[in-house]
């Protein structure tokens, strides 16, 4: 894919900063402050003492109507609701008479951050203009939004004032002729959008919000990098740490879809303890007479051997599992204690392989929803079945980096409302470390089996 536009961003950034420093003031302030790891400039105040005493999305919209060409980190653990806090944020810009731009890896992303914000704006009787440069079939279908399919007609509605909110990827963002088009651009899952790439969009606006989460699932990578080049700009920012800094960044620390058990394994594993269940999600609950009643974390041992890829044992197990959970009698309690029988939607099965997610369709009914940690982020049900497929740990095709990574494990556990079910070989537990690296990597299954129910 060409990447012209974005190179020659860069490059306009770089020259800039080699006449005047990165660290003046000037053009460009928020990527100065992205690279430097500034923390947020806010006018009337600091972060910390804006946002004391606010809920999230308050502090969320009371900072960026107060930020000062600067940069505004968000991070949103599983099911905190950062896309609904991201559109009041939106919303609260547009009635403030500001314009703003969304951009993301994929059209995918935009139109569900841009249908969030049209369901915002139906809701407070505001009227929307907005523009989407995108592809043909991952556009929002929303009466508000207006897709065009070319760069020249986003800059005319932008001349004409006819473009409240403008989205589009880094090719429409990092053009020459977008610079300071917006005042707010918003970046989507900025925990998997590369450094370089918001970088090279900076130019577009006076400010910039950083929406994502980099323990969730990585940015796609392609190619071979130099060493640092592949880090999320969400990642550099936190700079290794679990969770952004109070002072740095926002962190939304209430988990509108977990369960307290649940919600318990992934703050303590993956947010530093500082991600907690809403109280209504104690409501929550799985209706069964078996061992599959309740809230929490399972897990569930299959014994085989030589496994890699494709296990045909734990798909036969998942698909009596499967069985007994569609029995008819089994139901789940909501958030608001309304009882639902549990159907085929309820339940998702994830794999980390492939030839798995083949296998599992196989063996599962038509119209089951199996797939990958990628496939089913964002997404939520009340039951999840994850199947780890590889026999021990030196089966693992693709090694312990991959099998055992902990961004795919926060994932695959986080969807879950009631119940999340690990199908797996024992060996897989029973890991012969030999280097600081790969006990990290075991540590948060180990914790998962100490914190779960075996069946």
């Amino acid at each position: 894919m060409d990447n012209t536009e974005q190179i020659n961003s860069l490059i306009r950034l770089g020259t800039y900063l080699a006449d005047h420093s990165v660290d003046g003031t000037g053009s460009f302030q928020a990527a100065r402050d992205i690279l430097l790891r500034n923390s947020p400039r806010i006018s009337g105040g600091t972060l910390e003492s804006i946002a004391e005493g606010l809920t999230p999305v308050e502090a969320a919209i009371k900072l960026v109507l107060a930020l000062d060409s600067s940069a505004l980190p968000i991070q949103g653990p599983p099911g905190s609701g950062k896309t609904y806090t991201g559109a009041q944020m939106i919303l609260a810009l547009l009635e403030s008479g500001r314009r703003v731009g969304v951009i993301a890896n994929s059209h995918k992303v935009i139109s569900n951050l841009l249908s969030e914000l049209c369901k915002a704006a139906k809701k407070s009787g505001s009227k929307l203009q907005v523009v989407q440069k995108s592809n043909e079939t991952d556009g929002c279908s929303e009466a508000a939004v207006t897709q065009v399919d070319t760069n020249e007609k986003v800059v005319e509605k932008l001349r004409k004032g006819e473009a409240q909110v403008v989205a589009g990827t880094a090719w429409l963002w990092s053009r020459e002729e977008m610079a300071e088009s917006v005042d707010v651009l918003f970046v989507d899952e900025a925990g998997q959008m590369s450094l370089a790439n918001v970088l090279a969009v900076s130019q577009a606006a006076n400010s910039i919000v950083l929406l994502g989460d980099p323990q969730q699932l990585d940015q796609p990578q392609k190619g071979v990098h130099p060493p640092g080049a592949e880090v999320s700009a969400l990642a550099h920012l936190l700079n290794g740490k679990a969770t952004i800094d109070k002072d740095q960044g926002l962190f939304l620390g209430e988990s509108w879809r977990l369960p307290p058990d649940i919600c318990k394994f992934t703050s303590e594993l993956f947010y530093d303890d500082r991600l907690e269940s809403r109280p209504e999600n104690e409501n929550q609950r799985l209706n069964s007479r078996s061992v599959l009643d309740g809230t929490g974390l399972r897990f569930f041992p299959v014994e085989h051997t030589g496994n890699q890829s494709e296990s045909p044992e734990e798909a036969a197990r998942i698909a009596e599992l499967l069985g007994q959970l569609l029995d008819g009698e089994v139901t789940w309690t909501n958030k608001d204690r309304e009882i639902e029988k549990l159907a085929l939607g309820d339940i998702l099965v994830v794999a980390p392989y492939n030839a798995q997610v083949a296998a599992l369709v196989e063996a599962l009914p038509e119209g089951a929803r199996v797939g990958t940690v990628d496939k089913f982020q964002g997404q939520q049900a009340p039951v999840v079945l994850c199947s780890m497929t590889t026999s021990t740990p030196e089966d693992a095709p693709r090694g312990m980096e991959f099998l055992y990574s902990s961004n795919r494990l926060n994932v695959a556990t986080s969807r879950a409302q009631c119940l999340t079910v690990l199908v797996a070989s024992p060996a897989l537990f029973e890991v012969q470390c030999k280097t600081p690296r790969q006990m990290e990597l075991a540590n948060a299954f180990c914790r998962y089996l100490e914190m779960a129910e075996v069946i």
